[in-house]
């Protein structure tokens, strides 16, 4: 039988994962009976509201189902699997809006309303936003990772950050779906250059590797070791790349982490220096100081400014920036509050 929340949120995710190995008859045929369908869907939505209490075994169950569900749509595998399930796509749904609704639940709602009518000063509006959240200039990049962290301290930050930056080229790939012209352009730079412009070495991806690679971070500690926060970190640009009515909410998440990436690398490269680690183990990193600003410089010009002519853009616009304002703020936060001075 199925778990259930009455053992544990872990062990009901647990027992669930199990079973994604199935293919999605199989694991459809597993919840066919109308009682163990809805079970199921109670049981995800109780999570749900677990979570969203702020229970920590909830909110960690919650996101490492929805990132193992991600990874069921975005790694090639040898075998069927549940994928394609309309059962799992009623679960990923459930998880979906859980996830949304609480990371609205962080936004101030005053600051929509401050958000301004003519479309030429939103990009400047948008950027003194981003100045003025906790999460610029983090102390976690500018104190810890720069003069304080170990080689140790290094490799779990690697660990944790794998949750995003090592598929970044797969969410470029799924945001361009859809768009056209100056946009989709803009896109097809930021994939060309993930993709290290046409050179296998330099694929992006390829680099961060070199990094995992330095620290002898096995496939099992990628896949096992990541915090709720991390987890977070990776599941909320899945899903605002993947469904089309979040493009606006892609297009403000990609625009400030763009943006705030060259400063946050930069305290990462003179860490590293400090610590006197292999020069090719920071080739990612460095690369990244260089072409996010000028990818950031673009998308602003180029994608943000056209589209922030309309008003219910501009909203989707801030709401994806603050998501990802956020919820890096509570994974730095985390980290740092783990490595006390």
């Amino acid at each position: 039988m199925p778990a259930t929340l009455s053992t544990t949120p872990t062990a009901f995710v647990t027992d669930l994962v199990s079973r994604f190995a199935l293919s999605e008859e199989d694991f459809d045929r597993a919840y066919a009976e109308h009682d163990a369908y809805a079970e199921l869907l109670d049981n995800v939505t109780r999570l749900g509201v677990a979570a969203s209490a702020g229970d920590a075994d909830a909110q960690f169950a919650q996101q490492y189902l929805l990132a193992k569900i991600y990874g069921l749509h975005t790694q090639l595998g040898a075998e069927p699997t549940a994928e394609a399930s309309t059962v799992l796509h009623a679960v990923t749904r459930q998880l979906e809006r859980d996830t949304a609704r609480d990371e609205d639940a962080w936004i101030d709602e005053s600051i929509y309303a401050s958000i301004p009518d003519d479309p030429e000063r939103f990009v400047p509006w948008l950027k003194n936003m981003t100045r003025e959240h906790r999460v610029f200039k983090h102390p976690y990049y500018h104190s810890f990772l720069r003069e304080r962290a170990t080689p140790e301290d290094f490799r779990s930050f690697v660990l944790q950050e794998s949750s995003v930056d090592a598929r970044f080229d797969d969410l470029l790939a799924m945001m361009q779906v859809g768009s056209d012209g100056e946009t989709k352009m803009e896109i097809a730079k930021n994939f060309w250059d993930e993709m290290g412009n046409g050179d296998p070495a330099m694929v992006h991806t390829t680099l961060f590797g070199r990094i995992i690679a330095h620290f002898g971070i096995t496939d099992d500690e990628l896949k096992e070791s990541l915090s709720t926060e991390a987890l977070l970190g990776g599941n909320l640009p899945v899903l605002i790349c993947r469904y089309r009515n979040l493009f606006g909410e892609a297009v403000g998440h990609l625009a400030v982490a763009e943006w705030l990436a060259p400063d946050r690398f930069s305290q990462v490269l003179h860490g590293w220096e400090r610590l006197g680690l292999p020069a090719d183990g920071i080739t990612y990193h460095r690369l990244h100081i260089g072409i996010d600003a000028h990818h950031a410089s673009a998308w602003f010009a180029h994608v943000v400014k056209p589209m922030a002519a309309e008003p219910q853009t501009r909203r989707a616009m801030v709401r994806g920036a603050l998501w990802r304002l956020n919820s890096s703020c509570r994974y730095l936060d985390r980290i740092l509050a783990q490595n006390p001075a």
